[in-house]
């Protein structure tokens, strides 16, 4: 059996933390005679200093670990301002009402107005906002450098690799040219059309993908093409459908290219058998800058589904490409129901 490694670098974090808090707390209750109104000859000191502790660990762990990564994720920056102003004040109106209606009746030497707990809490707690602020944004920034770092890995190792290729692309477009010219030549426009678009295809998959993004139209039209060209393999008396449906506005967002492609691949893989029905459907539907992609289809015979590694893409090498491009803001469910295989992603898109 073997040992796992002690991976001291995910507890530095933590550590730092704890060392943060302790050290503040210790150095407050033994070296500060007052603070604000509270004495400590008055009362249990230590339990005052712990609550507004305590309530300013809450607007620095919400406000770094929470709000600002999922709002800059968004990149809903409003919502963030709004989150952030709205979460002050009431903090800072939950603490001072403590602090007026129940601590001030034993750790006060004098009876101070509302006002004064609220502008005193305020003010702490905005020093330990914009702490916050600055922690959650170096955060989000080393991690989206990590993020490009893997991602321009992966982009050279794929362009090495295309590169290494024994086919020249320029080669096969110049092909498939001739084809098509030869095709009008001898007057077979079915032929024709055929060889256009998996020549369409082709150009998509080596020069679009290059992008970053592209409109997510173009996406589909790819798809489209894929399974047009995928057809000419099934017989007309085969007893095989493919539906393809699109909703909402496809033409106003953007996604990563090739992403949906495997769940296609996939659904054509393992869910057509040319001697019995075979159905898949495909769904496409945006609403609110949310992709809905469904793709369902019949299961026969083999093992199915996305876990499966010799579709050529895999489950586990999908998420692992979707936490890259959108972390933390897709959901990818797949189950087998009643016959069929279904596969859902629902995926926060960008304009």
């Amino acid at each position: 059996m073997t040992k796992k490694r002690f991976n001291m670098k995910k507890y530095i974090e933590p550590i730092i933390h704890i060392l943060f808090w302790g050290i503040g707390y210790f150095l407050i209750l033994n070296y500060t005679a007052t603070i604000g109104d509270f004495r400590k000859e008055s009362g249990p000191y230590w339990l005052a200093i712990g609550f507004g502790m305590f309530m300013n660990q809450i607007v620095f762990y919400v406000t770094a670990f929470f709000l600002v990564p999922k709002f800059l994720r968004l990149k809903k920056i409003k919502a963030l301002i709004i989150s952030l102003l709205g979460g002050f004040i009431l903090i800072n109106l939950i603490e001072s009402s403590i602090d007026y209606g129940y601590l001030v009746n034993f750790f006060s030497s004098a009876s101070e107005s509302f006002v004064v707990y609220l502008i005193y809490n305020s003010v702490i707690s905005f020093f330990i906002l914009l702490v916050a602020l600055s922690y959650a944004l170096i955060k989000y920034w080393i991690q989206n450098e990590k993020l490009k770092r893997v991602l321009l890995e992966e982009k050279l190792s794929t362009e090495m690799a295309f590169l290494k290729s024994k086919i020249n692309p320029h080669f096969l477009f110049n092909v498939l040219n001739s084809f098509y010219a030869k095709s009008l030549k001898h007057n077979v426009p079915e032929l024709a059309d055929e060889i256009a678009k998996l020549a369409e295809l082709m150009r998509y998959m080596v020069y679009e993908t290059n992008e970053d993004k592209v409109a997510l139209e173009k996406e589909i039209h790819h798809l489209k093409n894929f399974i047009q060209v995928y057809q000419l393999r099934i017989a007309e008396e085969d007893d095989v459908f493919i539906n393809f449906v699109v909703k909402g506005a496809v033409n106003a967002v953007k996604i990563s290219p090739m992403l949906l492609i495997p769940f296609v691949e996939n659904a054509i893989k393992h869910g057509i058998d040319p001697k019995t029905k075979s159905i898949i459907n495909i769904s496409i539907k945006v609403e609110q800058k949310k992709l809905y992609f469904e793709v369902t289809n019949t299961m026969h015979q083999r093992a199915y589904g996305l876990g499966d590694e010799s579709s050529g893409f895999g489950l586990a090498n999908l998420k692992k490409r979707l936490s890259i491009l959108y972390p933390n803001t897709y959901t990818l469910e797949t189950k087998e129901e009643k016959g069929y295989f279904i596969s859902l992603l629902i995926l926060q898109l960008d304009k």
